[in-house]
């Protein structure tokens, strides 16, 4: 009996431990396929990477590495540029920033940056699986102007020129360069660069997609993403926070308004932060942006996937007609997509009546993790822009929901006999309220125009 029990347990734990692992390749599938717009889009894309030097001390050093060589090896062009995790104000008796270096330090400091330098490409060689630094002279540099041109004997510069040409050529070799925070002035001197200065500029050169960060600490701010016009409001607005992170998150805002269009400060002690931040729409840490990152567009045919498992998924309203894959290949022309980045959170169907001047918003279908968001209220907001301005005099929606967003966005519930004959005659429906948005000013009659 015992014996019978015990292989009973057995076979029991054999299906859950099936199920566990079921589950665990099914949530593999769906992350490689949430990931696959970004791959595609970051293919042959520059990167820009600083690392803050404290983190290859820590435990987390590995990892880093793995990650920075796994969207080596998928095709993104990344460069790297590293500080010296004991260039602080605090071990130099200070407390402002850029901290102030005199030409007496210069010496210690080199050896501190080297230190920095041979670390990163060690930790590379053991952890960086395919990648293959070279590190050398790329920049050249001036004095820095913000300290009293009188103090000669300061070390502290700013960028001059970048070799862009060495760092490309470099780049299509598949070898990823390794930038110090040094800049050769004239007659060979050397001049310390602060190494999120010397970061932002070499991205904005090089006209990279993101410029990030790997700090060892997370960023002040509570918000995911920040456009640089709030940014700076809310800079103007801070007097306690710390000079160091004043000046990283100025170099995103300076980035993004000179071109790079995503900018990013993360908490690389978090495992996953970087593959998190880049490959999945909803991030890990903290993204400054001068564009559109969350926009309203067109459907292309690469977006079917996504518009499919949208419309096919969970909990979509019942007035939602199931659409096949060969429906939206013969239509995807009507749909109208809420991004963020290049991931699909909404989308809805226009479907036109050219005699009544009418226009269907159809299928109207938010992803369940990003609903109560207001991205449904955006996304029928402009597209009744949209309408208008092509000339439509009236607009139509479904919907069984009492409280739902076309109430929210002006719309008024109607009869049958309101709808278009066309659609009145393949109404089939019963359970849906209908609601009708009028384009036309009041008191203007349809059929004049």
């Amino acid at each position: 009996m015992k014996q019978t029990i015990s292989l009973g347990n057995q076979k029991k734990g054999c299906v859950t431990q099936g199920n566990e692992t079921l589950e665990g390749q099914t949530s593999l599938i769906r992350a490689l396929r949430g990931s696959l717009p970004y791959l595609e889009e970051f293919h042959h894309q520059i990167f820009v990477v600083c690392v803050n030097g404290k983190l290859l001390r820590r435990n987390v050093a590995p990892e880093i590495m793995e990650e920075l060589a796994l969207l080596h090896r998928v095709g993104i062009q990344l460069v790297l540029v590293h500080d010296s995790q004991q260039l602080n104000p605090s071990s130099l008796n200070t407390s402002s920033f850029p901290v102030a270096v005199l030409r007496k330090d210069l010496e210690e400091i080199h050896q501190q940056v080297a230190t920095v330098n041979w670390e990163f490409l060690t930790k590379l060689s053991l952890y960086g699986h395919g990648i293959m630094p070279l590190s050398g002279h790329l920049v050249t540099a001036r004095a820095d102007e913000r300290f009293p041109t009188q103090e000669i004997d300061l070390a502290n510069g700013v960028v001059q020129e970048v070799d862009l040409v060495a760092i490309r050529e470099t780049l299509q070799l598949r070898h990823t360069p390794l930038l110090a925070p040094w800049g050769t002035g004239q007659r060979g001197r050397l001049w310390l660069l602060e190494a999120r200065e010397l970061a932002s500029e070499i991205a904005v050169r090089l006209q990279a997609k993101k410029l990030i960060f790997l700090e060892d600490t997370p960023s002040p701010l509570m918000e995911k993403d920040r456009n640089t016009s709030i940014l700076r409001q809310w800079l103007r607005q801070q007097n306690s926070i710390s000079e160091i992170n004043r000046l990283r998150l100025e170099c995103m805002a300076t980035a993004c308004e000179r071109g790079v269009k995503r900018c990013h400060w993360l908490d690389a002690t978090k495992e996953g932060a970087l593959l998190t931040e880049t490959l999945t729409s909803g991030g890990i840490g903290l993204m400054v942006t001068n564009t559109a990152y969350r926009q309203v567009r067109a459907a292309r045919p690469s977006d079917i996937p996504q518009v499919w498992g949208l419309l096919s998924g969970p909990m979509r309203d019942a007035s939602i007609v199931q659409r096949s894959t060969s429906y939206l290949e013969q239509h995807i022309e009507r749909y109208r997509l809420f991004c963020q980045d290049e991931d699909v959170l909404g989308c809805c169907e226009l479907i036109s009546y050219p005699e009544q001047q009418t226009i269907e918003i159809a299928a109207l279908s938010v992803a369940l993790a990003y609903r109560n968001q207001g991205i449904g209220r955006e996304l029928v907001n402009v597209v009744l822009g949209e309408v208008k301005r092509q000339g439509a005099q009236q607009v139509i929606a479904l919907s069984t929901r009492e409280d739902n967003v076309f109430m929210n966005c002006g719309f008024n519930e109607c009869s049958l006999e309101d709808l278009p004959p066309e659609k009145r005659f393949n109404y089939d429906s019963p359970q849906s309220k209908i609601y009708i948005y009028s384009l036309v000013e009041p008191g203007k009659d349809l059929s004049t125009d």
